[in-house]
């Protein structure tokens, strides 16, 4: 397993559900090693960066327990499964995603769950778009009620809002059903969400995974986009992760890639850098970068530094990514606040 954050339980925004070969992917536990305090753990300097990442490496030690993933009842089989539609639909524009970006998955743990306070933080950042997590396939589209008060907000204040939703494509074609009614979903004024993004992850989050069903899933969703992007949240395309995730069986059928570039003890201007050239040629790509720490996961406890942030998205910005945004709001510590605050998302 990648060293992801917990996966949040599918039931509503302010509980756990947060960056696919053609077979299913066997369900195996986390090995990530658990660190110790982090005055114990030496500093690390990648090779001729000068920056130093707090707390690692992280010492081995015991991995935390392992918990199952939560996944749907039934399993439609791929036999079952119509082809995925065409992609005739040309691309959509990538505006909503541009410039720099939080991600928000437990609503009420964001600022209070208050809508003005959450745009004002936004637009006092220099953001230009905010992730809201509405959907899954536990519960369907859920998030009506905080789309209504956010994204007039949004819009008066110059933000885009991204939609995303957490399909576990055990029935692709039901998973795009609620996908479609969040894109479909309009405030009583008559604003939309500026885009979606599915979130594509493997069975160790309960996941059915494989390129047939990632296909099917967004070719459905396509249809229903409405000029808007269609932005698919992937795993970082290491040298594993290319071989064995269907990042190109998805290019068909999206706007752009949003790659998980959780660096924890990697040069983050690297880890950026490698993301882009290798997904770049099949799609736009605008990253997603870390702001918690992997503690509760046997990582590395430290919160990514300011530095970190400032090269993470320096490197984004001058390798042509589309756009840079962190995980996860309710995470951010003062200091990656401000390193988001100054930095300026021009090229």
């Amino acid at each position: 397993m990648i060293p992801l954050p917990p996966a949040p339980a599918p039931a509503a925004t302010e509980t756990p559900a947060p960056p696919p070969p053609t077979a299913v992917l066997p369900v195996v536990p986390a090995t990530t090693p658990a660190p110790p305090p982090p005055t114990q753990a030496p500093p690390a300097s990648p090779q001729g960066t000068g920056l130093t990442l707090r707390g690692c490496p992280p010492p081995p030690a015991p991995p935390p327990p392992y918990v199952p993933p939560w996944h749907p009842a039934v399993l439609v089989p791929e036999s079952a499964l119509p082809p995925p539609a065409p992609a005739t639909a040309p691309a959509a524009p990538l505006t909503a995603a541009t410039g720099k970006g939080l991600w928000v998955w437990q609503y009420r743990r964001t600022e209070a769950g208050e809508p003005e306070a959450i745009v004002d933080r936004a637009a006092a950042t220099g953001l230009t778009q905010i992730w809201v997590r509405v959907a899954d396939s536990q519960d369907g589209f859920y998030g009506d009620d905080e789309l209504a008060a956010l994204v007039p907000r949004a819009h008066r204040r110059g933000l885009s809002v991204i939609a995303w939703g957490f399909p576990h494509l055990y029935d692709p074609v039901a998973d795009a059903a609620w996908s479609k009614a969040v894109l479909d979903w309009r405030a009583p004024g008559g604003d939309r969400v500026d885009g979606f993004s599915a979130d594509i992850e493997t069975s160790t989050e309960g996941v059915a995974l494989s390129a047939r069903r990632a296909a099917l899933y967004l070719s459905l969703v396509r249809q229903a986009r409405a000029g808007r992007p269609l932005i698919a949240t992937v795993y970082p395309p290491t040298d594993h992760w290319m071989s064995a995730y269907p990042f190109a069986a998805m290019a068909p059928y999206i706007d752009a890639y949003a790659p998980m570039i959780y660096w924890e003890c990697r040069d983050p201007g690297a880890a950026a850098a490698e993301a882009i050239s290798r997904l770049a040629r099949m799609r736009p790509v605008h990253l997603i970068g870390q702001a918690f720490s992997f503690g509760d996961v046997a990582g590395r406890i430290d919160q990514p530094s300011a530095a970190e942030l400032e090269r993470f998205m320096a490197v984004a910005r001058s390798r042509g990514a589309v756009g840079a945004s962190f995980w996860v709001w309710q995470s951010m510590d003062p200091e990656e606040w401000g390193e988001l605050a100054a930095f300026p998302w021009v090229r």
